[in-house]
């Protein structure tokens, strides 16, 4: 019964195109890191979680303070010897989000006062075993370890749910692996092969669907292939796009080509390539796809942050606070900042504007505070001096408005 269950849904996760192979998602799977529609987006947003900076931080009155001589500072610099903290991010993503396996963290400790290393293990080179609840053993195949007992304390296993699991996170077979967002989406990565290639063949098939060449007399098949081959090199490919057709001898030419909106898959392969992006959560504004003017490029990047790098880097920081535990024991956490992301910061004019409305309801102190959190300028607080407010009839305080003037001084003529 479970294998007409898995035929019958790899069937229908298929898509037959005329009488050739169905689009394959397994293949493309097997391929993650050599797909191009995938790889596009998804180094969109390794590019984007390398301009965050993480580091080691205590809490403070007003916030937090980062302890740049933390035993653990060097960490987000190298995680080990050979992998730099931005490597680490583009490993981890594309591990995390290409395969069902997830990705395993390995924390290697040294001399308690040292910065220990951190490893992280491809999906395919590592298998989690299960009794019950628990995991019984991690078995890493090269080189070939089994993890048990107490080690498995310094590695952590991340991995998307698998919605056919018993329970969650438990398969019920004693082996589970995750379920990636991007296998979801596996199909259409297949339909952009399948449109790549149909497009290619087109490219050199004369730049689009060919003809029938005919005469009245007998062509063996010899000289068939002669003709076809001639025609090919003589009309065929971009260089002889548009040029006219001469035939002699008789031979008639029969155009069997459609319109190009029944045979131009370019739109289909777009298409495809915006859902791709959209499983890696990457607006499609940032891969070419959509309305991509500036104005909207610009809002996609925020869009990006927000909605997927921002999340991300919050589970990352929980992940690694709870397994670099033992090396924050006072009170330290790891955390990240966003003060040199551009794409966070508001428009200064458009802050501004924004801020108009509630100018002559706050102090100068207050409006000061609101435009300084809101983009990257600094406004010191004027003190006594910003405990006032300014209303809109000029840049006046509001005690000077409600104040009484002095005449006492002043000439009759003057009054």
């Amino acid at each position: 019964m479970n294998f007409i269950k898995q035929w019958l849904a790899k069937k229908m996760c298929s898509i037959v195109y005329g009488g050739e192979s169905p689009f394959d998602r397994e293949e493309y799977m097997a391929t993650i890191t050599q797909q191009e529609a995938f790889m596009i987006a998804i180094k969109k947003k390794i590019k984007a979680c390398q301009n965050i900076e993480f580091s080691i931080y205590k809490d403070i009155k007003d916030g937090k303070e980062e302890m740049k001589t933390h035993t653990l500072s060097p960490l987000f610099k190298m995680i080990n010897k050979n992998t730099s903290f931005n490597d680490f991010i583009d490993y981890f993503l594309v591990w995390y989000e290409g395969y069902d396996n997830g990705v395993l963290l390995e924390l290697v400790k040294g001399l308690s006062n040292y910065c220990p290393d951190l490893y992280i293990h491809n999906p395919s080179n590592f298998t989690v075993h299960y009794i019950g609840n628990e995991i019984s053993r991690i078995e890493i195949l090269n080189p070939h370890r089994n993890i048990t007992g107490e080690e498995l304390e310094n590695f952590m296993w991340i991995r998307s749910p698998n919605y056919s699991n018993v329970k969650d996170g438990i398969s019920g077979v004693g082996i589970t692996t995750g379920y990636s967002k991007q296998n979801a989406f596996a199909i259409w990565g297949a339909y952009v092969k399948k449109a790549w290639e149909w497009n290619w063949s087109l490219a050199k098939n004369l730049g689009k669907p060919g003809g029938i060449l005919s005469t009245e007399g007998f062509v063996d098949k010899e000289d068939r292939k002669e003709i076809s081959d001639k025609y090919t090199a003589s009309n065929g490919g971009a260089n002889h796009a548009g040029k006219p057709l001469v035939l002699g001898s008789g031979l008639k030419y029969q155009d069997t080509s459609r319109a190009p909106i029944d045979t131009d898959w370019n739109a289909g392969e777009q298409k495809a390539y915006e859902r791709t992006a959209i499983a890696t959560g990457v607006p499609a504004e940032l891969v070419g796809g959509g309305e991509s003017t500036y104005q909207n490029r610009k809002h996609a990047k925020k869009e990006l942050y927000k909605d997927e790098v921002i999340p991300f880097f919050n589970n990352l920081k929980g992940w690694l606070n709870y397994l670099l535990r033992d090396y924050l024991k006072n009170g330290e956490f790891i955390d990240y900042d966003l003060t040199g992301i551009d794409e966070l910061k508001e428009d200064i004019s458009e802050v501004i504007q924004k801020l108009e409305p509630i100018k002559n309801r706050v102090t100068i102190n207050e409006y000061r505070k609101f435009l300084s959190k809101m983009t990257d300028i600094e406004l010191e607080d004027l003190g006594e001096k910003g405990e006032v407010v300014l209303v809109s009839a000029g840049d006046i305080t509001l005690d000077e408005v409600v104040e009484s003037p002095d005449v006492s001084e002043e000439k009759e003529d003057d009054i």
